[in-house]
């Protein structure tokens, strides 16, 4: 699994990547790192998924994102050894990561010039979906949005499925990553459910049809 996370860098730097990386287990529930924390460490997802969580200036907690298999987290690891973290990062489920230090980061990349571009594709695609959901919280109904993070959660837990997906979040997470209210969040999960794309149950959604979610998301 780890080779494959980077499949797209020549074997020398792979390897040298993967040599300096230490394999991170947690439980679920489980932090990966606080809010706060100096930033010098960056995790690449092998197994399971974690959520970046912010506190609001309110004091509440909300998700930002969930992060699956092939994705990192911890990315301000990459830019300075003095930053420090912008959100909590938590498991979960059990998960597994491969993690690595600014200081070994920044050796590899003197050494490796390829680990650039990987690294710069991640930040990329971090990047992109950052702007996305910016754009969506200031011109899409909220309604709209719970079905566009709930199409994308179908992509981070069934990534290779055909079939029906579990997203193993609840209702009021899903609600945090769209910022939508419960009520509103609840009104569009039930019509999803009467429409034949979403199953309810007690902490999780099930997608019975991703595609057709998908199209509803992008209509």
């Amino acid at each position: 699994m780890e080779i494959d996370l980077l499949g797209g860098v020549p074997d020398p730097a792979r390897r040298a990547l993967l040599a300096a990386a230490v394999r991170r287990r947690f439980e679920r529930g489980e932090v990966v790192f606080h809010e706060g924390d100096l930033a010098d460490t960056v995790h690449w997802v092998v197994e399971g998924r974690v959520a970046s969580r912010r506190t609001t200036p309110s004091g509440d907690t909300v998700i930002l994102a969930v992060v699956g298999p092939g994705e990192l987290v911890g990315e301000m690891a990459l830019l300075s050894p003095r930053a420090r973290r912008t959100t909590a990062v938590v498991a979960l489920e059990p998960a597994v990561t491969m993690a690595v230090g600014f200081g070994d980061v920044d050796r590899l990349r003197r050494r490796h010039p390829d680990l650039d571009r990987l690294l710069l594709d991640l930040l990329a695609h971090r990047v992109r979906r950052l702007s996305d959901h910016l754009l969506d919280a200031l011109h899409v109904p909220a309604g709209q949005r719970v079905v566009r993070r709930l199409a994308e959660l179908g992509a981070t837990y069934g990534a290779g499925s055909s079939g029906e997906v579990v997203v193993r979040l609840t209702q009021s997470e899903i609600g945090e990553l769209a910022g939508s209210s419960r009520p509103v969040t609840n009104q569009v999960l039930r019509r999803l459910e009467e429409d034949g794309l979403v199953r309810l149950g007690r902490g999780a959604v099930t997608l019975l049809d991703p595609a057709g979610l998908v199209r509803r998301a992008a209509s």
